[in-house]
């Protein structure tokens, strides 16, 4: 009954936003939430979204498997501020997986009704100079290329956490000690005692620059088997490093983020690095094109029985098309370069078209996935290094905040190392879907 009505509802908003779009402010039939919430006393707010997404994925792992898949993801929230100082919020989730086939009913796919959020806030009375989050919650740092929600995840990621915000208006500082949560469907999530994150994150702000240094300790028990210590034993793992955004006057925008992690893994002592550079030129015209260039570099493990690990490790991001929108390639042992545009042809549509190829940092160590896991290695270094190429093209549509359309396409084309350790199957994803919010967050 409920897949029905999602495939009823799913098309009618999307038709019924298209009908409404010439209205100042959308009508209460079809976000019913807001005149629900604006009713409610000030410090009361209630909001939260409906995502269906329709996706393939074709050739899973360079086999010749597919599955057709619809992904439900249900969340609302409530939000309790009785006073400038103190707020608190509960977030409930419900995600699951229809008519797959190959894929299991187990997170990412399937994590049945669940606790998301759950923390207070304790902010400065005064002039709003700090604030204290203690509970469950959201972390998302920088550009999250190591620690974020990773929301195209049909459940995404939370973490039980104590931290405090400093903020200034050039200054900011972040410091928090974490458990990231670990998904298992049928219960109430809990974090892995003993498998924390800890950090300071900062941001100096200046006219056209941005640095964020940070640095990142993470630990995780031996005794347990996880991709945080990829079994080899206890983990005790520190990231040291800064992201550089700015514009060089109103010709180029840079980004830039460079990592060094060293510590033991556990026999093994831990040296590796990773960096992202990206160039853009934005063009003021019609279609606002931003054309841009960019590459990225993980280290990976040259000899597998040195006692040094060098394979950088991606930590916990929110890896969605930070290397290829298909996901197949983490940020480890790998080389990237990659090029495209996007474009804006009005205040609504966003269109962007990528090409990638990808090589392994070390011919030795394997192929890891956008999750981190790893797929498949020639541990002899005889199957080469060219892993494939891939390219991409998507567009997504937002109306007033409330309905949020995509859609896209892409295809990773196997290369050297792929056809050589796997059946070489080139990897295709299609995929379709609508975010539906039940209120906006400027409704109070």
């Amino acid at each position: 009954m409920l897949l029905r009505f999602r495939w009823i509802l799913v098309p009618v908003l999307a038709v019924a936003a298209v009908a409404a779009d010439t209205d100042q402010n959308p009508p209460d039939w079809i976000a019913p939430a807001i005149p629900l919430d604006q009713s409610l006393p000030s410090w009361i707010h209630i909001s939260g979204q409906y995502r269906s997404r329709v996706e393939r994925f074709g050739n899973i792992s360079f086999k010749p498997v597919a599955d057709h898949h619809d992904l439900s993801e249900l969340r609302v929230r409530l939000t309790i501020q009785p006073t400038d100082w103190l707020r608190l919020v509960g977030e409930t989730q419900d995600a699951r997986v229809f008519l797959n086939e190959h894929i299991a009913n187990v997170p990412p796919y399937q994590d049945t009704f669940d606790i998301r959020q759950a923390y207070v806030q304790f902010n400065d009375p005064g002039e709003s100079l700090f604030d204290i989050v203690v509970g469950r919650q959201n972390l998302a740092l920088g550009e999250e290329r190591l620690v974020g929600p990773s929301d195209w995840l049909n459940q995404g990621r939370t973490f039980d956490l104590v931290r405090l915000d400093l903020h200034h208006a050039r200054f900011g500082l972040s410091l928090f000690a974490s458990s990231v949560v670990v998904a298992r469907d049928g219960v109430i999530d809990h974090h892995l005692e003993g498998n924390n994150l800890h950090g300071a994150y900062g941001s100096l702000k200046f006219t056209s620059l941005t640095i964020e240094p940070y640095v990142l300790w993470r630990v995780a028990p031996g005794n347990v088997k996880l991709s945080e210590n990829a079994g080899r034993g206890a983990l005790n793992e520190v990231t040291v490093g800064a992201r550089i955004v700015g514009k060089v006057r109103s010709l180029l925008e840079y980004d830039v983020e460079m990592d060094k992690q060293t510590g033991s893994l556990g026999p093994d002592s831990i040296s590796s690095w990773a960096g992202h550079w990206n160039v853009a030129k934005p063009f003021d015209v019609r279609l606002q094109p931003r054309p841009f260039v960019e590459a990225n570099y993980a280290s990976g493990t040259h000899d597998p029985s040195s006692r040094t690990w060098s394979t950088f490790d991606q930590i916990y991001p929110s890896s969605h098309d930070k290397l290829g929108f298909a996901d197949q390639v983490g940020w480890k042992n790998i080389e990237q370069v990659r090029t495209g545009v996007a474009e804006s042809p009005g205040h609504r549509w966003k269109f962007t078209e990528t090409y990638e190829s990808f090589w392994l940092a070390s011919a030795r160590d394997a192929l890891y996935t956008g999750s981190g896991a790893p797929v498949v290695q020639s541990l002899s270094g005889t199957a080469g290094k060219h892993v494939g190429q891939e390219l991409d093209a998507w567009a997504e549509w937002d109306w007033r905040k409330i309905i949020d359309i995509g859609f896209g396409y892409a295809r990773f084309f196997t290369g050297e190392f792929l056809n050589r350790v796997t059946p070489g199957k080139d990897y295709n994803y299609p995929f379709f879907y609508l975010t539906y919010h039940f209120t906006r967050e400027e409704t109070k």
